[in-house]
């Protein structure tokens, strides 16, 4: 079994999509990317309810990456259906909670992204807030990309990043410009999870696990922003799974 060093990329797991209504897995290419440049070897992870093949996937992996998708069954945060919801590939949200929960255990870095950060609140106890237009806090803002627009970066909201938070230290921001690509978002916090952003009409933009080294959501898509902000989040992640990688999971090849 090989040693680790500054020569091996960190494992990285991407869960794969699938096609609610065929058999096909899908991944846009940003998520490859965004891993391989700033170091991280990606492998795909095609979802299974094989317990066999998911431990294999944990022993392998020295980094989980939840990408986006569609909605969540809201039965499993005891919510009726929204008329809006577009629900995921089953298997994929069966595949997902797990991963996460087998990640929770042995300390594998998580990097959730929009969908995945919903998965990740859902895991530790938490809801969904099914459609963010009925939210109301305070004046509503644009969370989701005008559809007759093309491209990732057609509409923009900032949000607050909150002092002291891991999200901070990564970004040394305060507040940043994010895509809005959510019509969904985090309602209630789960289980030893925070809030590390927050957008101005009160949606959750982001949460961390305040008692494990690297386990990160954001609602927003980093794998499409370009320059530092996005850069630096998938920089951390890469990081902390380098640092799994030689001090806490053994290293093995694929």
């Amino acid at each position: 079994m090989p040693e680790f060093n500054a020569t091996n990329r960190p494992i990285i797991g991407i869960a794969c999509d699938l096609e609610a209504q065929s058999s096909y897995y899908k991944l846009p290419l940003t998520y490859r990317k965004a891993v391989e440049d700033v170091g991280g070897l990606p492998i795909l992870l095609p979802a299974t309810d094989d317990e066999s093949v998911k431990r294999a996937y944990i022993n392998i992996i020295h980094g989980l990456l939840l990408p986006g998708g569609d909605d969540l069954n809201p039965g499993l945060y005891h919510q009726s259906p929204h008329p809006t919801l577009i629900e995921s590939h089953v298997l994929r949200q069966r595949f997902d909670m797990a991963m996460l929960s087998a990640c929770e255990k042995s300390g594998t870095p998580v990097f959730a992204i929009c969908m995945g950060c919903q998965t990740l609140n859902v895991v530790r106890g938490g809801d969904i807030i099914q459609y963010i237009p009925e939210f109301s806090r305070t004046k509503p803002i644009p969370h989701a990309a005008d559809p007759g627009k093309t491209g990732d970066r057609n509409t923009w909201h900032t949000v607050d990043i909150v002092p002291g938070s891991q999200l901070a230290a990564i970004c040394s921001l305060t507040q940043m410009q994010v895509n809005s690509r959510h019509r969904q978002a985090i309602g209630t916090l789960g289980k030893n999870l925070r809030l590390s952003a927050l957008a101005s009409d009160g949606i959750i933009e982001a949460v961390e696990d305040v008692g494990l080294p690297f386990c990160i959501g954001v609602q927003w898509h980093p794998e499409n922003l370009t320059g530092p902000p996005g850069e630096r989040l998938f920089a951390a992640f890469i990081e902390a799974a380098t640092h799994y990688a030689c001090h806490d999971g053994a290293f093995r090849t694929p």
